[in-house]
């Protein structure tokens, strides 16, 4: 847990910053435009960048980026009241880590059904991915091994994903998407084809942004690199 939430004033800053009119809107443009682009802004910086007080900064970042020990505090967290009857999420899962996890766990708490789609291998190719990805196979192995473990496998159906779209697009039942940080702006590529096509768009919920202990985002190129372990430790 992060010190200053020790502090007996941290819930009250807590409700007076979601209160203030522009809450949402900052807390937006942070996950959308500012995270993807400086991961390891200070609250210092954002509060300058978007010209807002400190402390509404510090409750934005709070929620909107997690170390690993508050990754593991939060898929410890049970039991689920979903909004949404069933939502997605998509990735292509090569070397599994806390950032999926917690991907994973935002779909589950949000979703009574969540449709997992794994990229194929070769959409995987056509990514162009910096590292080599295990085949589909494993990977839908080793997801379905970590849904399991963590007792999600029964809400989660796993399916191919063979374009960057899937089925996201197209099925009328999906209430909503989940994102990351860096892939939000696929949800409104999402949508706007669904408007399209005559259909409701989807809520977005984007997952808070998972960095190791060197402040910097889990990725499985920078785990492909040997950088850190897939739980966001440093490798010596």
């Amino acid at each position: 847990m992060k010190d200053y939430r020790r502090n007996p004033l941290w819930s009250a800053l807590v409700e007076t910053a979601k209160k203030l009119p522009s809450y949402e809107r900052d807390e937006e443009k942070t996950m959308d435009e500012i995270l993807p682009r400086k991961p390891d802004i200070t609250p210092e910086e954002l509060a300058e960048e978007l010209g807002i007080p400190l402390g509404e900064a510090m409750v934005i970042l709070d929620e909107a980026r997690l170390t690993p020990e508050e990754v593991e505090e939060k898929i410890s967290e049970k039991p689920f009241k979903p909004k949404y009857r069933l939502i997605a999420l998509g990735g292509t899962f090569g070397k599994l880590h806390y950032g999926h996890l917690m991907l994973l766990y935002t779909g589950v708490k949000n979703g009574e059904k969540v449709i997992v789609g794994v990229t194929t291998d070769e959409l995987a190719e056509k990514l162009g991915k910096e590292y080599e990805v295990p085949s589909f196979e494993e990977r839908v192995k080793r997801l379905r091994a970590a849904l399991e473990e963590r007792g999600w496998m029964d809400r989660c159906e796993i399916i191919p994903l063979s374009d960057p779209y899937g089925i996201a697009a197209e099925n009328p039942e999906l209430e909503a998407l989940v994102t990351s940080p860096f892939t939000r702006k696929r949800g409104d590529e999402i949508n706007k084809l669904r408007i399209g096509r005559g259909l409701k768009p989807l809520d977005v919920i984007v997952c808070p942004l998972v960095v190791a202990r060197d402040g910097k985002p889990i990725s499985s190129t920078r785990i492909a690199r040997g950088e850190i372990t897939p739980n966001g430790n440093l490798n010596a």
